[in-house]
């Protein structure tokens, strides 16, 4: 799409996409499955990076099944249904779980730490809220996008008009829920992170923390460009990127807060 305009891909172009994104897909769950080897053969019982690495091998599966399932019902292409957004929403989570999984491995790996639950007390529940709000706002993006993709907007008014228009597809009606949610999920839980950041007396959560707040600045900043200039293909990429990053930040500032104290 460019401008706001849907550019027909060539069948050697598509064939070449799918091809990529096949073989990819194998290449990962080879690659899992051989971290799931070295997880167990590296670390002895009870280490969470075993639970890491199996939680990993279980969500790479899940998504190459929901990959499946989204080509063998033809949930793709033109398909405008209900049923594609739901399934394109529970893609977007289940691709997240995955690289919190990876991240939470890698991890452990390098730090001789593990999770303390109990007795964490407003934490848990701000890391917890915020994973929510993240989650959450992450399916509303996915939908978004597929709005946003099947019914381009030639201006940013008549994308507005449609966005407003009671009457409008429901993929164009929810359009407008993604960056209110956008907003409120950036502020609380940035506003949840300084607020960690002062009750831990640890430099890598500070910095973690820090770090989360920058990527919802950009994240928003990117998520303006995005409605300004219509949503083209490659800045969705990059607000998909920065969406990824935001949780990994987030999940790697929740093991660290989270953290057993040392000794």
């Amino acid at each position: 799409m460019c401008n706001g305009v849907v550019i027909p891909i060539s069948p050697r172009v598509e064939t070449l996409v799918e091809f990529t994104h096949r073989a990819s897909s194998g290449l990962t769950l080879l690659l899992v499955g051989g971290m799931v080897v070295w997880g167990w053969m590296a670390f002895p019982r009870r280490h969470p990076v075993r639970l890491a690495v199996l939680l990993s091998v279980l969500f790479v599966l899940s998504e190459a099944a929901v990959g499946a399932g989204l080509v063998h019902f033809e949930l793709v292409a033109e398909n405008a249904s209900a049923a594609r957004a739901i399934t394109i929403a529970a893609h977007l989570v289940n691709t997240f779980l995955l690289l919190g999984a990876l991240t939470l491995t890698a991890w452990w790996a390098s730090k001789d730490s593990r999770l303390e639950l109990r007795s964490q007390g407003a934490v848990m529940w701000i890391l917890g809220l915020s994973m929510a709000g993240v989650l959450i706002l992450g399916m509303s993006g996915a939908v978004t996008a597929l709005g946003d993709t099947l019914f381009p907007a030639e201006s940013l008014v008549q994308g507005l008009q449609q966005d407003l228009n009671p009457t409008a597809y429901f993929l164009l009606r929810l359009r407008v829920v993604h960056p209110l949610l956008a907003m409120i999920v950036a502020f609380g839980a940035s506003v949840g992170a300084l607020t960690i950041r002062e009750w831990r007396d640890n430099v890598t959560t500070g910095r973690l923390a820090l770090g989360l707040v920058g990527l919802f600045g950009v994240q928003v900043l990117a998520g303006l460009a995005n409605v300004v200039l219509l949503a083209p293909i490659w800045l969705q990429q990059v607000h998909l990127l920065l969406a990824d990053l935001v949780w990994v930040c987030l999940v790697l500032l929740a093991a660290s807060a989270l953290a057993a104290p040392e000794g």
